[in-house]
């Protein structure tokens, strides 16, 4: 998945040099062209946690870097998201679980109760949130209370990936788990467009952008 999406990428923007490569693999300065600025920038789906610490101990460590916002929360996640509920047969009745990853750090917490509530306006409904662990509401638990509105509950998986995360959710007992943001071998082409937006943010006050560095995926 996160191959295609890569690919994607680089035919959408081909005056860029993208770099799929591990948080801890990316190039120093004495690797790249240093007259070419480069982004490192976190595929996650929040601004904070363990991609973001990595990230910034990178920029902090190799200060040619520039460092992009993750690509979540943002509007285009929740457009993405229902899609991906319509895709599975969700409707209106149903009650509607934003299943997450989950984490111990208020502000990651913060990130996803956030997309919640971007998801909760695009869907136009209610949107509750469970987390897989961490210390927010569990996604059992929240299932649970969901169950007690007597309707459907369909879990909108808020990660990027197929992997354990999706896994987790697909058996923790909804009657309906979305697919993952990213699904299949065509990305939906939002998703690229964010990343270009993240790129050009990260740009805004540099000229001739070339080269750009891809950060690991936060499932």
């Amino acid at each position: 998945m996160l191959g295609a999406f890569v690919k994607a990428l680089r035919h959408a923007v081909p005056s860029l040099e993208v770099r799929d490569v591990p948080i801890d693999h990316l190039p120093a300065d004495d690797e790249s062209d240093a007259s070419h600025p480069r982004i490192v920038l976190p595929l996650s789906l929040t601004n904070h946690g363990q991609v973001a610490h990595a990230v910034a101990a990178e920029c902090r460590r190799d200060p040619g870097l520039l460092s992009a916002r993750a690509l979540g929360p943002d509007w285009v996640l929740a457009e993405v998201s229902v899609r991906r509920l319509v895709d599975a047969g969700a409707h209106q009745g149903d009650t509607i679980v934003m299943g997450v990853m989950g984490s111990d750090d208020p502000a990651v917490i913060a990130d996803y109760s956030r997309a919640a509530q971007f998801l909760s306006a695009v869907w136009g409904g209610p949107v509750h949130l469970g987390s897989i662990s961490g210390n927010d509401t569990s996604l059992g638990e929240a299932i649970d209370i969901a169950r007690a509105y007597g309707k459907r509950v369909v879990i909108a998986s808020y990660v990027l990936t197929p992997g354990p995360a999706a896994d987790a959710m697909r058996s923790a007992g909804a009657d309906v788990v979305t697919a993952p943001l990213l699904d299949g071998a065509n990305p939906d082409r939002r998703l690229v467009n964010l990343v270009v937006e993240r790129c050009q943010e990260a740009l805004a006050t540099l000229q001739r952008p070339t080269v750009a560095a891809m950060g690991p995926a936060a499932l």
